[in-house]
């Protein structure tokens, strides 16, 4: 197996991995310990304990983010005539 560098063992000597961390120190541990030297992506998986083939349990959310995407929302409509008239008035990007 592959020797791991010195920065992910001094890392690893802060978390105890026979423990189960609560979510807030969980994060904390994440921004205190960057294992790249830029914002990293975090990723999260949840055991909810929900039967999804059931629907009265099907999970269902919308999260809006803090700074948004990145990207600029853009409207594309296929049109002709009087719709193409309406689409731009309706604030659309591109008609045609």
């Amino acid at each position: 197996m592959a020797q791991r560098g010195k920065r992910y063992r001094e890392q690893l000597a802060h978390i105890d991995r026979s423990r189960e961390y609560p979510l807030e120190e969980a994060v904390r541990l994440l921004k205190e310990l960057p294992h790249a030297r830029f914002d990293e992506t975090v990723e999260m998986a949840m055991q909810l304990g929900v039967d999804t083939r059931k629907a009265d349990q099907a999970v269902r959310g919308m999260v809006v983010l803090p700074y948004g995407t990145g990207k600029p929302v853009r409207v594309l409509v296929f049109a002709k005539g009087d719709a193409e008239k309406e689409a731009l008035e309706a604030g659309a990007d591109y008609v045609g």
